[in-house]
């Protein structure tokens, strides 16, 4: 099957739309931390409105990274440039796979921990955080890097959609 040349529009809307549900998780999460631990104690769960929409978020970015995967699997995505050092597309690679496996990996533990109670599930997914915000930040460099060092268009294809 041959590579796209760029990313359709439900590819992009998609990666915006987990990108913003996935920073915002990572800046207001106090309130589920709280409640958890309420939980855990056996307390009254004061913070139970922010512990809620962090889940429910969580269950959204999960079925939405779900239907994004499906759909590069179909559709496909754009092959690096061959003119890029050969290591920065392994990075590139690699980094992408790290971020969708994060996609699950960080709603799973949290409704683990949530919804069954499991401590350890818990302990993974803050452990996860500190894996995760490192990642997005190598991937907001490596596509800046594509569009100012290596000067092609990886950045405007992921804000302009393509029919092939």
């Amino acid at each position: 099957m041959a590579k796209p040349k760029g990313y359709s529009l439900i590819q992009i809307i998609l990666h915006w739309v987990i990108a913003a549900l996935v920073i915002f998780q990572l800046l207001v999460n106090e309130d589920m931390q709280h409640a958890f631990a309420d939980r855990l104690d056996g307390e009254a769960m004061d913070e139970l409105g922010g512990a809620l929409l962090h889940a429910s978020i969580g269950v959204t970015i999960l079925v939405l990274a779900a239907i994004r995967l499906g759909i590069r699997v179909v559709r496909g995505a754009p092959a690096p440039y061959q003119d890029t050092p050969a290591i920065f597309n392994w990075l590139g690679h690699a980094t992408h796979v790290l971020l969708y496996g994060f996609l699950f990996f960080m709603p799973l533990t949290g409704a683990i921990a949530w919804f069954v109670g499991v401590e350890f599930s818990a302990a993974l997914h803050e452990i996860g955080r500190l894996v995760l915000v490192p990642a997005i930040g190598f991937h907001v460099i490596g596509a800046l890097a594509e569009h100012f060092v290596f000067r092609n268009d990886t950045l405007r294809r992921m804000l302009r959609a393509t029919a092939d």
